[in-house]
């Protein structure tokens, strides 16, 4: 599979950044919860840890507000190939996240030498609603870790690649992806 470079977004949470394995380990540090990263195998982690919903919400507000200030890392590979990316067409990330200033800011710390001009997030509040944000720009693949948005995608045209993560080893027909060296590979950069 090859894509096109310019129309190409990514989502952020599972694909740019390794957000859940610092749930993980907040969840540790914080509440005593011990999770292992490969039992998530739903999405919608809440239906297979045993966790009280207000530690739950307490640290995904941290994760969604403050991503810059814990210790979210890229995932590997993503620090050699998102300054390629941006350097040849910016980065195009649209995101379930209800706001795209802490991406911003997340990126400025992980990523200086990233213009922060070349970045655009969109942050959309819900999966259902990076559809229109990817058709008003023209893109024809997206990157991302959740299969439900991937069937979305792929019924309105748009290729969907899966970003591998335990919660997305279902069956499906979709081409999946291990690292950013794949999508390096696939990208022809």
């Amino acid at each position: 599979m090859k894509l096109e470079i310019e129309k190409t977004a990514f989502d952020f949470d599972g694909v740019v950044a390794d957000t859940f394995r610092t749930f993980i380990e907040i969840a540790r540090e914080k509440y005593g919860l011990i999770i292992d990263y490969e039992h998530i195998t739903e999405y919608d982690f809440m239906n297979i840890i045993d966790a009280k919903r207000q530690a739950v919400d307490d640290i995904i507000e941290t994760l969604t507000c403050r991503p810059h200030e814990v210790n979210i890392m890229p995932n590997k590979g993503a620090s050699e190939v998102l300054p390629r990316i941006s350097s040849r067409t910016g980065l195009l990330l649209v995101t379930a996240r209800p706001y795209g200033e802490p991406v911003l800011l997340w990126f400025k710390k992980h990523f200086p030498q990233i213009d922060p001009a070349s970045i655009q997030v969109f942050a959309t509040g819900e999966n259902t609603r990076k559809l229109p944000v990817l058709k008003e720009h023209g893109i024809k693949y997206f990157v991302d870790d959740r299969l439900d948005t991937c069937y979305m995608l792929e019924k309105a045209d748009i290729v969907p690649v899966v970003y591998n993560q335990p919660w997305n080893k279902d069956h499906h027909p979709f081409y999946k992806v291990d690292d950013w060296d794949d999508i390096a590979s696939i990208l022809d950069i």
